[in-house]
């Protein structure tokens, strides 16, 4: 078979290969034939550890890709193209392994023939990207660096997953079953957990209970599955069939037998006169090595519930360490708030120690190099609070939290970690940074444990803005994000239930006085009448990742909006705001299209606003599509125009029909030379390339005079109206004999 002609490349070695070895998956996403081939000759000649080998999987476009992602879900490395069928393909590829899918696990190495694309910094913040490499930097050697590194890392990451998952799941289990207090009950739910763990299908248990001296002496207590209906029968080799010999070997040496399709467990008592307990468990599935582990894991705790359920809290005890550092995690700091009372948590404060800049050290140096700085810091913290009694929990990869009693002075102790920590490892010196973050726990009385931490991590989030080395949590910084956290939730709901409404501004010709369209803003009002400030709101759904669908609504709105004034004899053009994250979606430009039939409005009632900042960050993927709304026919004007940072370089070659002077140049004109002086200069370049000018922020009649002999056609302000809803928009507008003149 041709290697391009389908998913999956077996290389001529691999058929010789014990179909026993565990295998490792490596996808390549690539458009370019010649030098996929060739980086799959490089990987085929790679040699897999001992016990493992390489499965590589080919893809040549983005569709391809998500076969293969269905299809292999365990994939643990993939090699990516940025450019494919479109500039970004790689990039939203990326984005659909990591949030669509939800694939935390797979190793990704971005490739680019094209440096320059996407600079390297920004894609790594961007996105989950292991390495980012240029096409012609990659050698046989470096090739075979990049697996090894990734493989290992894939592999640690997929062995702490499981684990976690498994741990998460006995765990589960062991509480459903320790819920119940009856025997019959209990061994009920045992069974039940242990088809879940194995997700039976059709099979069954029997649960047997005696001294079981001689095999003759089991008595069946519970069934499901296959073996309903036996309840309080002798157990019997007819009834057995092959798993007869099995049963009978695990009551003679008082042990659990494990088979492929069945497992018997024997539960010994571990009190004089105490019955012995043996559980037996067919499945449709052959028994993984996992499930065998978790199966054993689980008949301990279920060992143990038979005389008093004993080992429940030393598996409990797993969820709250982090068993690759052996430190308390996150859990167990969230358990240690949890237990204290309202007059301890008074007399408590958190302190959070967080490694800055981890994540470009942890790519950089690689996990095992950081995993060091973890331990190295958390010994600083230890040597120096230890003499508080304090208590300490790994609550990141990256951060640590401390409970300390807010009596002790402690400043001295945090000022040491405002300077730049110096550690050795592997005989190299290394200066880190660590951010500090206290927070009283009587700042977040209201909040619960789990949330506490969270709330810190909140306060976190700002220092990254103002770069401080310590920041004080306030309980105005509780009310602060506690709200806008419930405001955040709030807007999700207003979103969906279409309750943000549109106030449109009126755009005046400064010839005539007359309003010649109108620009949308939205609006939020809260149930008890008051409005959320728009920067507010839109700053939230730009966090949330709403902005699209908040977007959608307004625009939805809109449209509505100009049927309404068509049917009372109004044809003015309604200019709405698009933000970047908008522009660069493909489909918006379809779903705009698509709105814009749907309501049978005409293209040209419509003007689309980008900011200057948004047109010029975003260059070459807003370019293209507001060529695509003008084609469409709708007006393209450039937002806030004279404070974005490279406005000359690019003013010739946006796609645009009019400019608008940011309000921060029209304000105080009458008093402010410099600002009139801007002004002329950015009228006098509209007219070189053809551009409508409209000044933004008019509030009084010397700007109106002013703006108008400067050679300004159109401007829009408080001296004209504020925004207005509907109803008020319509009274406004009976003082115009034909506004459509």
């Amino acid at each position: 078979m041709d290697e391009n002609e389908g998913l999956f490349v077996f290389s001529a070695e691999e058929e010789l290969v014990n179909t026993d070895l565990k295998v490792w998956k490596i996808l390549t996403v690539e458009d370019d034939l010649d030098y996929q081939h060739a980086l799959v000759n490089s990987l085929k000649a790679l040699k897999a550890k001992e016990g493992y080998k390489y499965e590589l999987l080919l893809a040549n476009s983005v569709p391809e890709a998500a076969l293969a992602l269905s299809m292999h879900p365990d994939i643990a490395l993939a090699f990516i193209d940025v450019v494919m069928e479109e500039d970004d393909s790689g990039l939203r590829l990326i984005n659909t392994i990591r949030e669509v899918i939800g694939n935390a696990e797979m190793r990704i190495v971005l490739l680019t023939g094209q440096p320059g694309f996407a600079p390297e910094t920004d894609v790594m913040k961007m996105l989950d990207i292991d390495e980012y490499w240029n096409k012609s930097d990659i050698s046989a050697q470096k090739l075979e660096s990049i697996v090894n590194s990734n493989m290992r890392t894939w592999q640690y990451i997929s062995q702490i997953k499981a684990a976690k998952q498994g741990l998460q799941l006995v765990l589960d289990a062991s509480r459903s079953i320790n819920s119940k207090h009856d025997m019959r009950s209990y061994s009920a739910a045992v069974l039940q957990e242990i088809s879940n763990i194995l997700k039976i299908s059709d099979g069954g248990g029997i649960l047997c209970s005696s001294n079981i001296d001689n095999c003759s002496d089991a008595v069946i207590l519970t069934t499901n599955g296959c073996f309903s209906g036996v309840k309080g029968q002798k157990v019997d080799g007819e009834l057995l069939a092959d798993m007869y010999q099995d049963f009978q070997l695990a009551i003679k040496e008082k042990r659990h037998v494990f088979s492929s399709q069945h497992s018997i467990f024997f539960f010994a008592a571990t009190m004089n006169d105490a019955a012995h307990y043996i559980t037996i468990v067919k499945s449709d599935n052959p028994i993984s090595e996992e499930n065998e582990y978790l199966l054993k894991v689980f008949s301990e705790n279920v060992s143990s519930g038979f005389t008093n359920i004993s080992l429940l809290n030393r598996l409990t005890e797993l969820a709250y360490t982090d068993v690759s550092l052996n430190l308390q995690n996150r859990n167990w700091l969230t358990r240690e708030i949890k237990n204290m009372n309202l007059h301890e948590q008074s007399k408590m404060r958190l302190i959070v120690f967080d490694i800055y800049q981890f994540d470009e050290k942890a790519f950089t140096f690689g996990y095992d190099f950081c995993k060091k700085i973890i331990k190295l810091v958390h010994k600083s913290i230890v040597d120096v609070f230890s003499i508080y009694d304090p208590r300490i929990a790994i609550i990141s990869n990256s951060s640590f939290g401390m409970l300390i009693n807010v009596d002790f002075d402690i400043k001295d102790d945090i000022a040491r970690f405002h300077n730049k920590q110096k550690y050795e490892i592997e005989n190299v010196k290394q200066f880190i940074d660590v951010r500090v973050l206290e927070l009283k726990l009587s700042c977040a009385s209201n909040i619960t444990p789990e949330k506490v931490i969270s709330l810190a991590e909140s306060s976190l989030n700002y220092m990254q803005v103002t770069q401080a080395k310590f920041i004080l949590h306030t309980d105005e910084k509780t009310v602060a994000i506690t709200r806008r956290y419930e405001l955040m939730a709030r807007l999700r709901t207003a979103i969906s239930t279409k309750e943000l409404r549109v106030a449109l501004q009126p755009k005046m010709c400064l010839k005539t006085l007359k309003p010649i369209g109108f620009e949308a803003l939205a609006r939020w009002q809260l149930a008890d009448g008051s409005f959320v400030n728009p920067e507010e709101f839109i700053e939230l759904a730009e966090t949330a990742g709403l902005i699209n669908e908040l977007d959608n609504v307004i625009f939805e709105k809109i449209l509505q909006t100009i049927n309404q004034l068509k049917k009372c004899g109004i044809n003015l053009p309604i200019a709405f705001n698009a933000s970047s994250y908008d522009l660069i979606e493909p489909s918006y430009f379809e779903s705009i299209k698509s709105r814009i039939e749907e309501y049978k409005v005409s293209p040209s009632m419509l003007e689309l606003e980008v900011t200057e900042t948004q047109a010029i960050s975003n260059y070459n993927f807003i370019k293209e599509a507001l060529s695509r709304f003008m084609a469409l026919g709708i007006k393209v004007s450039i937002d806030d125009f004279g404070t974005g940072y490279s406005s000359l370089a690019h003013i010739n070659e946006i796609p645009s029909n009019a400019i608008k002077i940011d309000r921060y140049f029209v304000s105080n004109l009458e008093h402010n030379i410099n600002n009139q002086y801007m002004i002329k200069m950015i009228i006098s370049l509209a007219k070189q390339f053809d551009f409508k000018v409209i000044a933004e922020g008019v509030e009084n009649e010397f700007e109106v005079q002013w703006l108008k002999q400067a050679g300004c056609e159109m401007a829009q302000g408080y001296f004209f109206a504020k925004p207005l809803f509907y109803d008020d928009l319509l009274i406004w507008l009976t003082q115009f004999d034909n506004v459509n003149d």
